[in-house]
């Protein structure tokens, strides 16, 4: 054929591409799907305005030498972005797909910008490479979505975090979106509704002992300079609200994972909505002796067993001394080492009137009256914490 070989180097089966040679390739393709990274620009321009005017959207294996862009483009068709290489940023701001797109195995050298873009029909990102931060903001979906292996296996650039922005999305009757097996360590969903995404074999950011959502870390981290942000253009919520708004990420996560039996991860999640819930209000976050946080230190927001127990241990060790200091003397009159006041204090939390030692304070007395309460309270935080990370297990 007199056409571009790209149908010959790729294997296509059927599909053949009508553009003629680009002179200065030796592998007889056309400019557009040329290789050489010093394309000539306006010819690589009007190629590709000459294929959009033909309404042809079928762009497997181009290679974009440089920055591109889409924005508010209007694709009437479905668009195959296979294994298409962008060697600059790739702007898709405001782009409509009316009958969808397929980006699979696609590699983004920069950032990937679909901001407020609109998806008409099934949308693939599988095998896809973002080396730069992408920004899905605002997107609405139509239909379905997929993101898979995203950044999984690079083989040029080797492996880079998938660092995205799923905020505020939109979806139609049907739309849905789908994550599978990657790590969303570094994705924001900042005010989208979860109860639409689906989950799985993916991972999250690894935060003091449990999974957590890359929004609370953005919280934590707010002078760090990042694209994604959480408080950008109309959404500007103050601490408060983006606390609330991060504790909704984390309730509807943690109804997703115990919908599907993972109550580890349901766990972890109910972790973060309590967190967030706590650093909403200024009371509850600064003030120590607030539930919240006592409710965290005692025992994980419920989901600690380990915490718990050490607390229930540290309640009864400081209560024997505090005891032992305060004063107990023996049926003899003796005045009762560690052990005693620690027998003491463990039969009068069970309800067994002991006999020996007595409390000589009046300190004394009311420290034990307490401790019947402090310790069973604090037993209960300890089996509450062992029936949620174990008991609720189908």
């Amino acid at each position: 054929m007199s056409g571009c070989k790209s149908w010959m180097k790729y294997s296509w089966d059927g599909v053949h591409c009508e553009n003629p040679p680009w002179e200065p390739d030796p592998e007889g393709l056309c400019i557009l799907h040329s290789l050489k990274p010093e394309k000539d620009k306006s010819a690589f321009d009007q190629a590709l305005q000459d294929k959009l005017a033909q309404e042809d959207y079928d762009f497997r294996e181009v290679f974009f030498p440089g920055p591109i862009s889409f924005t508010k483009q209007t694709f009437k068709k479905t668009v195959k972005f296979h294994r298409v290489r962008f060697a600059g940023w790739a702007d898709f701001r405001e782009a409509e797909f009316i009958e969808g797109a397929d980006f699979s195995w696609a590699n983004f050298a920069k950032e990937a910008l679909f901001e407020k873009a609109k998806f008409g029909g099934p949308v693939q990102f599988k095998g896809t490479e973002i080396a730069g931060e992408a920004d899905f903001r605002g997107v609405f979906f139509a239909g379905p979505a997929i993101f898979q292996q995203i950044n999984e296996s690079r083989a040029v650039s080797g492996a880079l975090p998938f660092t995205a922005s799923f905020q505020y999305l939109e979806f139609g009757p049907q739309g849905h979106l789908g994550f599978q097996d990657l790590s969303l360590a570094r994705v924001s969903f900042l005010g989208a509704d979860l109860r639409r995404i689906q989950f799985h074999n993916v991972s999250w950011y690894p935060f003091h002992g449990r999974q957590a959502v890359y929004d609370e870390i953005l919280l934590n981290k707010k002078k760090e300079p990042h694209l994604i942000s959480l408080a950008s253009g109309e959404h500007a919520p103050d601490y408060g609200r983006l606390c609330a708004k991060i504790g909704e990420l984390y309730r509807y996560l943690k109804l997703n994972y115990e919908h599907e039996g993972d109550h580890k991860q349901a766990g972890d999640f109910h972790y973060g909505e309590m967190e967030m819930h706590r650093r909403a209000n200024l009371w509850r976050r600064w003030f120590p002796l607030s539930w919240y946080n006592l409710y965290c230190a005692l025992s994980g927001y419920g989901e600690r067993p380990v915490r718990a127990l050490g607390g229930l241990v540290g309640i009864v060790a400081g209560l024997a001394l505090s005891l032992q200091w305060l004063g107990l003397k023996t049926i003899e009159g003796h005045w009762a080492g560690f052990m005693e006041s620690l027998i003491f204090v463990l039969e009068h939390t069970s309800l067994i009137r002991p006999e020996w030692p007595k409390p000589v304070t009046e300190g004394g007395h009311l420290l034990a009256a307490l401790s019947h309460f402090l310790i069973l309270g604090q037993a209960a935080l300890f089996l509450l914490a062992i029936r949620n990370r174990l008991g609720r297990r189908h």
